[in-house]
């Protein structure tokens, strides 16, 4: 996989958006794009409630954190919320919870949630230990509108060390997944961030192009946000670090997208460490340089979050995983009076 470090940015975008969400000025070259698209201010945000809770002790779920695995998307008429879950936690050696997996919620209105009977839908412990698992996941739509799930397959190498490689699965009812094996290999030297741990954050699918957002662990680009694209899921050929006016970005948490024009993306990113939800843009042509913040959400209640943008709901859902191990919601309208083209 080559290494590919552009060093200008051709189609970085900026949008003038109200004063609560304008982007950073950056002395990258831009190339102004139009949208009628106002990302949401914190004052817009009015919160639903609790949408989804732990299971009882002993289920698989008991602990919903731990991990990256967060995603939602629509698929059809139907919401798909994808979300880790713990059943056990350890003390020695250090303190984390253990067989982590990935389930599904669904809901017909983007509020109300059920999980699914057959939850979790997906697992990965090769040699059934308890520090393995799916810890983190990117989904997004492919071109016969099937589910495909980027996920962080961590898997044992001693009873002390874990490494991860990036997996994928696919599903077409949303429900039913079946893996289609490593899209990113940690002993890859040529992947950047590669040597030990890789964790998918968000996957895009765009008119025949693959971008896949991960966070590395345990090498010296820990904690600094990552991309690999190509034009098969299966080899992304580019890959690199992500930055915003020439600087590396901090992460640790989930992420997510929402696209805004036929170029143009929010990228959702978290940093659960500074408690910060923040909204990037995105050109799809160069997805290794983002603008500077369009948008910073730091709620209380919120631990890390991800967006969706319904429009024929005419709504913007915040989906958020609490610190109370939960899962809630806020919503925002559409601003139609306000854009900014």
């Amino acid at each position: 996989m080559a290494d590919y470090r552009l060093p200008i940015f051709y189609g970085l975008v900026f949008i003038l958006l109200s004063s609560c969400s304008r982007i950073t000025p950056t002395t990258i070259p831009t190339t102004t794009l139009q949208t009628n698209v106002r990302i949401p201010s914190q004052a817009d945000w009015v919160d639903h409630g609790i949408i989804l809770e732990a299971g009882r002790e002993g289920e698989w779920d008991y602990y919903l954190w731990g991990g990256f695995a967060f995603s939602v998307i629509k698929k059809e008429d139907t919401y798909y919320l994808y979300y880790q879950g713990a059943g056990d936690y350890r003390t020695e050696y250090d303190e984390t919870v253990l067989w982590r997996a990935i389930g599904v919620a669904t809901s017909s209105d983007g509020i109300h949630f059920s999980k699914h009977e057959s939850n979790p839908i997906l697992t990965w412990f090769p040699n059934q230990y308890g520090e393995e698992g799916a810890v983190s996941s990117g989904v997004t739509l492919g071109e016969q509108d099937e589910a495909m799930l980027f996920y962080g397959a961590n898997t044992a190498e001693s009873d002390i060390s874990v490494n991860s490689d990036v997996r994928v699965a696919s599903s077409v009812d949303g429900l039913n997944f079946t893996d289609l094996g490593i899209v990113l290999d940690r002993n890859n030297t040529f992947i950047w961030g590669s040597g030990d741990e890789l964790f998918s954050v968000d996957a895009i699918y765009d008119q025949g192009r693959w971008i896949v957002y991960y966070i590395p662990n345990g090498t010296a680009e820990s904690g600094y946000l990552g991309v690999a694209y190509g034009d098969e899921y299966r080899e992304l050929q580019q890959s690199s670090q992500v930055t915003s006016n020439g600087k590396p970005i901090s992460v640790w948490g989930t992420a997510g997208h929402i696209k805004l024009d036929e170029d143009i993306y929010a990228v959702i990113l978290n940093n659960v460490r500074e408690k910060r939800t923040e909204v990037r843009l995105m050109s799809s042509q160069s997805p290794n340089i983002l603008s500077g913040p369009a948008a910073v959400y730091q709620f209380d209640e919120v631990q890390q979050a991800v967006l969706l943008l319904d429009t024929e709901a005419e709504t913007w859902f915040m989906y958020y995983r609490t610190f109370e191990n939960s899962y809630g919601v806020k919503l925002a309208p559409i601003d139609k009076e306000n854009t900014n083209p």
